[in-house]
């Protein structure tokens, strides 16, 4: 799986899908070390629970009407995420959002449809669906390590104190990412990513990302723990502790036949 381009449309305005993020503590440091704001590639971030009953058939038209629908449309990339562990019946959509400009102009199932046929797929779509939540996300650029195809994401959602998410920024680029990159290469994760939540989401929100190419590899543990030690992961941990609170932690299982 390649990592989001900046490139890419908008999300189809149908009601589509979602979400992401990793393991290791934030640390409290300085004001002044947090620096200038590191790029990051904005996108946005569908959650959406299926009406049990109707998982199948939310599953055929996402995979014969809608994904033909939106590559016609000229979306070039979307990732789609099965919950695992979590809540029951979520997947989660990921698509860049270069600007809100895109907004404008219809959305691509509309171009690629017309606006009734479109309107005809947006409502077999939206009966199935429970509950759903759209919101911007900024991936940090030069903290991304591409998964690749990873089968498995693990995501952990972290509150900051206001005003504080650069400098957990700045913690995570000195103490987390190297040992990531560490265990990238010794082939305990696939890659990672770390965002700051936006629009629409909870304010003050993190979250951190570890991909894994299958579910037995997140068996090893923490893998900061696994390359630096217990001990200076503790050392790391304490660090962490006073920047930032674990909320929740996701596991998903990335859905082939829904992405491109």
């Amino acid at each position: 799986m390649k990592p989001l381009s900046s490139s890419l449309l908008a999300v189809a305005a149908l009601t589509l899908v979602v979400s992401a993020l990793s393991s290791v503590p934030a640390t409290a440091q300085p004001a002044a070390a947090a620096a200038t704001p590191a790029a990051t590639t904005r996108y946005q971030v569908t959650v959406v629970r299926i009406k049990p009953d109707m998982l199948n058939e939310w599953l055929d038209l996402q995979k014969n009407e809608v994904v033909p629908a939106q590559k016609k449309g000229g979306i070039k990339e979307r990732q789609v995420w099965a919950t695992a562990v979590g809540n029951a019946f979520e997947y989660t959509i990921l698509v860049p959002f270069e600007k809100f400009a895109i907004m404008d102009s219809p959305n691509p199932v509309v171009t690629a449809l017309g606006a009734e046929a479109a309107a005809r797929l947006n409502a077999k779509t939206r009966k199935c669906i429970e509950v759903q939540r759209t919101f911007m996300s900024n991936r940090v650029d030069d903290l991304t390590i591409p998964p690749g195809d990873a089968l498995v994401m693990r995501t952990v959602v972290r509150h900051v104190p206001p005003g504080r998410a650069q400098d957990y920024v700045s913690f995570y680029r000195a103490e987390v990412f190297p040992a990531l990159k560490k265990a990238k290469a010794d082939g305990k994760i696939a890659g990672s990513t770390i965002a700051i939540r936006g629009v629409g989401a909870q304010a003050d929100e993190l979250t951190t990302t570890e991909y894994y190419n299958k579910f037995a590899d997140m068996d090893a543990g923490n893998p900061v723990a696994a390359v630096v030690g217990a001990e200076a992961n503790a050392k790391i941990n304490a660090k962490g502790a006073p920047l930032a609170t674990a909320v929740q932690t996701v596991i998903r299982r990335r859905v082939a036949e829904l992405s491109f």
